[in-house]
């Protein structure tokens, strides 16, 4: 009988150790299956907190951030793309909307923007929690369209 059971597991090309090695062989298949289901529910977790609250843009380091280095990201990418709508409607606090119109707010913003032709951000960095506010530096660069660029580093409350 050992024999038969030897020639069945050479003919599988697995060799015979005289133990049933079978419930071996599904626990390493149902781990391998296991650890594959938890990469498929992963991965788009990870791809989709990568994705930037403003543009839905995809940026692996954007899922890193804190809330408020997100916020000012969100900040900065808006006024790059001359949008003060997303600003009026995302970051402004109610109680502060409730003060100034829409309209208001949004001709006065594209009044400011609209020497600036690009930003581009270098850096952001979560410096704590302090007076009761979150406290965030950026730097960044703004190009202007007569040309001129300058570099800015300046914190956010």
């Amino acid at each position: 009988m050992k024999w038969q059971k030897a020639l069945e597991y050479n003919h599988n090309k697995i060799p015979y150790s005289g133990r049933n090695t079978t419930k071996h062989r599904t626990f390493n298949r149902e781990m391998g299956f296991k650890a594959f289901m938890l990469l498929i529910a992963v991965i788009p977790a990870l791809l989709l907190c990568g994705c930037r609250n403003y543009d839905g843009k995809f940026d692996i380091s954007y899922s890193f951030k804190t809330e408020p280095e997100k916020a000012v990201l969100d900040f900065l990418y808006s006024l790059a793309n001359n949008d003060p709508d997303y600003i009026y409607n995302n970051l402004v606090p109610d109680s502060d909307r409730g003060n100034i119109s829409r309209e208001k707010y949004v001709s006065e913003f594209k009044e400011i923007l609209i020497d600036i032709k690009d930003i581009e951000i270098k850096r952001t960095v979560y410096l704590g929690f302090e007076n009761e506010m979150s406290k965030v530096v950026a730097e960044f660069e703004v190009t202007y369209r007569n040309g001129e660029s300058k570099l800015y580093k300046k914190y956010f409350y």
